[in-house]
């Protein structure tokens, strides 16, 4: 039997060699002030457990959502480090105080613009405790940019790297008269994404699965058009047309879902609206063994670890809750509707492709009619959807040859 030294060391020896070459990597170009901008499941809990243990965590705060909070706390007990893990709503309630290190998992929730009217009260208390208590800091998002150039601009100021906003808006944004804005707006620039892409590579340490893997197993996506319904609701407009058009559309998606998952043992079915979430769950339950999850429901965590042990079976996900769990024991996922947000499918499609454990899949998108072939097309191209431009593109009925012209072009500049 060693001494405790020797059974140390030999511990430390098995965790290295447990590490990954982008993680050893990573080690050795540390920093108090980081934005982790690594790929979903290329291991950034883990990174963020080697940053911690480097002198940083004797008194570290770790904030995540609120269905990984376990998960972070068995990792850091895996890797000997040591952090108050909180979720992001005890955070807004937590007084401030100094801390050795914070750790900010899915970091992009708080990056909503600081010095316009869209700043959201997340995003004011973060940047008034990183003000408040300069603490070394660790943002951890596979999305840095959810849907505007202001979000990379919030991460970085609470990383201490201040651009004025004054400045940050003339390079990235454009004054703009929209039909459905009550007055002009600043609007991002046409092309903004790739011009911002020299700024993240200075700024954030990026990592992608193939960098870490080199030859990835292929990706199969098919798209499945269902027989359009016929809709007409004089009573709504605008936003509230789109919605509730959208809704209709996604009757007797189960019968698809049924039909596709045939192929597969485990299956992930993801949908946007509760309603459909409940429904597909009672339908799809009657085939065989079936998880749900979506916003009201307690201990998500602990269901979506059921339905990975599980050899067959049905897991129903609530398409804006696609960060931060495992769920590489399945191989398909099926989204029988969208969410609204491109971080939301960047997101999901990340839980199937894990760094230890990757594996061919497959995706599968079904459309019930136009308002989910628009959603599809905005967030595909990595832009939020908004219901609230729809009915400036939405083509008149029986339109002509001109009209359809003008629709495709002003769809194909919007999306």
């Amino acid at each position: 039997m060693g001494s405790y030294k020797e059974d140390t060391a030999d511990k430390r020896r098995d965790m290295v060699e447990k590490l990954y070459a982008h993680q050893k990597a990573f080690q050795k170009r540390m920093k108090d002030y980081m934005l982790l901008a690594h790929e979903g499941g290329t291991g950034k809990t883990v990174c963020a457990c080697l940053w911690l243990k480097a002198g940083r965590d004797n008194n570290a705060l770790v904030v995540c959502p609120k269905r990984v909070k376990k998960k972070w706390e068995e990792t850091l007990v895996e890797w000997g480090a040591k952090a108050q893990v909180i979720t992001k709503e005890e955070f807004m309630r937590i007084p401030y105080k100094q801390q050795s290190a914070l750790v900010v998992d899915e970091a992009d929730e708080f990056a909503s613009p600081l010095f316009t009217k869209q700043r959201s009260q997340r995003a004011g208390r973060m940047y008034e405790f990183v003000r408040t208590y300069p603490t070394p800091t660790l943002l951890l998002t596979a999305t840095p940019i959810r849907s505007t150039p202001w979000n990379l601009h919030t991460l970085l100021c609470f990383l201490r790297v201040y651009i004025p906003w004054q400045t940050w808006r003339e390079r990235y944004f454009v004054l703009t008269e929209r039909a459905y804005l009550p007055r002009p707006a600043y609007l991002p620039r046409k092309g903004w994404q790739k011009k911002m892409r020299p700024l993240i590579e200075r700024y954030a340490d990026v990592i992608l699965l193939r960098d870490c893997i080199g030859e990835l197993p292929p990706v199969t996506e098919k798209t499945i058009y269902m027989k359009e319904k016929s809709f007409h609701n004089p009573e709504w407009e605008g936003a509230a047309a789109f919605i509730a058009e959208h809704r209709h559309e996604q009757q007797e998606k189960e019968k698809e879902v049924l039909r596709i998952a045939q192929e597969y043992r485990k299956v992930i079915v993801v949908a946007h609206y509760v309603q459909q979430v409940k429904e597909l769950q009672r339908i799809l339950s009657k085939e065989r063994q079936t998880f749900c999850v979506y916003g009201a429901v307690k201990d998500q965590e602990k269901i979506v670890r059921e339905a990975q042990e599980v050899d067959e079976c049905f897991l129903i996900l609530q398409a804006s809750l696609g960060a931060g769990f495992d769920a590489d024991t399945f191989s398909c996922i099926i989204f029988a509707s969208m969410s609204y947000r491109a971080r939301d499918f960047v997101q999901m499609k990340y839980r199937v492709r894990r760094i230890q454990n990757l594996h061919p899949v497959s995706y599968y998108f079904i459309i019930g009619g136009k308002c989910d072939k628009a959603v599809k097309c905005a967030v595909n191209a990595g832009r939020d959807f908004l219901p609230s431009e729809w009915h400036e593109l939405t083509p008149p009925s029986s339109p002509s040859k001109d009209q359809r012209s003008g629709y495709n072009t002003a769809c194909s500049s919007l999306f």
